[in-house]
């Protein structure tokens, strides 16, 4: 019986799921709606069970998802990091492999043309609070 409690305790619910990345539970079974996220196994009793290595996925997914990319993007970023983690190239073609380079650099000049728009948010927010401080002092 302790070696069954062992097993179980490897696996999270997606209560303590959403509670150790930020998020909700509805928010989890969204990300398994759109193919991001599956739960390990389900309990006869119909709760999901996740391995403690989704943390990191769920954590990924919503920094990528802060960042501005769409699920659909971080969906496609996730099944390429998936082949190259799992080093599974001798299965994607060269014409597979420069679609994904080609996507990975899109996503990449995206990545730049939002931070320099963050940057010139902060450099504003900036100006005002310097101008605020200074009208304070008058």
């Amino acid at each position: 019986m302790e070696s069954k409690n062992k097993k179980v305790e490897n696996f999270i619910q997606i209560g303590e799921l959403a509670k150790k990345t930020k998020v909700t539970p509805r928010t989890i079974k969204h990300y398994e709606e759109k193919g991001l996220l599956k739960p390990f196994k389900k309990t006869q009793g119909g709760f999901r069970l996740y391995q403690n290595d989704k943390v990191k996925l769920v954590e990924r997914i919503r920094q990528l998802k802060k960042a501005g990319f769409s699920l659909r993007e971080v969906k496609e970023m996730e099944e390429i990091d998936g082949i190259v983690e799992g080093n599974i190239f001798k299965k994607v073609d060269g014409n597979e492999l420069d679609k994904m380079i080609k996507f990975l650099q899109s996503q990449l000049i995206k990545t730049e043309e939002r931070l320099n728009e963050t940057i010139k948010v902060k450099r504003g927010l900036e100006k005002v609070i310097k101008f605020l401080k200074k009208r304070k002092r008058t």
